[in-house]
């Protein structure tokens, strides 16, 4: 394991600093080589050495202990489920499901309301639909359109929920004709 790094001087994340905070914080999981959690979903290899298992695990946690100590503590139960997961809460993954990612942000949603913490609905609705696949940029400009009393977290994962399985339709019959073709 490489030798512990000097100690970074920043303000915790307060509620009104995270655009700095972000920033600093980003600077610290780089020093600390764990930078990589947050920006990827990466697991480690099946064919890894114990000793390679073993440090993926040390830095996974370094990852999670620096945030863990970079914030308020008034914040901590925002974060408390997120042990083995230091990623956005939000971010959505490609590998999973849209209904999963939805229900994930409903999770979100309520851990942030039973912390004590108020969430406004349209910062529910915007999350939903804020990193989805280019093939939703259709679908997200006509909820943009939409009237503010029918942009709501139920209708916009009920929307999402029917593009995604035209999609995949799509995608099925797209791939049928090519196999036909073929």
């Amino acid at each position: 394991m490489p030798a512990e790094s000097s100690p970074f001087e920043f303000p915790k994340l307060d509620g009104s600093n995270y655009t700095s905070w972000k920033e600093d914080m980003k600077v610290v999981l780089m020093d600390r080589g764990c930078r990589s959690f947050i920006i990827e979903d990466k697991p480690c290899p099946e064919q890894a050495t114990e000793k390679e298992k073993f440090e993926y695990d040390w830095r996974k946690q370094r990852c999670y202990t620096t945030i863990y100590q970079g914030i308020e503590r008034k914040f901590l139960p925002l974060i408390r489920h997120t042990t083995d997961e230091s990623r956005d809460p939000f971010l959505i993954q490609k590998k999973k499901p849209l209904e999963f990612f939805a229900r994930r942000v409903d999770e979100k949603k309520t851990q942030v309301k039973e912390a004590g913490f108020g969430i406004p609905e349209l910062l529910i609705e915007l999350q939903l639909i804020r990193r989805l696949p280019a093939e939703y940029d259709h679908l997200v400009q006509t909820l943009y359109r939409l009237k503010d009393e029918e942009f709501n977290h139920l209708e916009v994962e009920k929307q999402l929920v029917n593009e995604a399985g035209r999609i995949q339709l799509k995608q099925k019959d797209l791939n049928l004709d090519y196999t036909e073709n073929a």
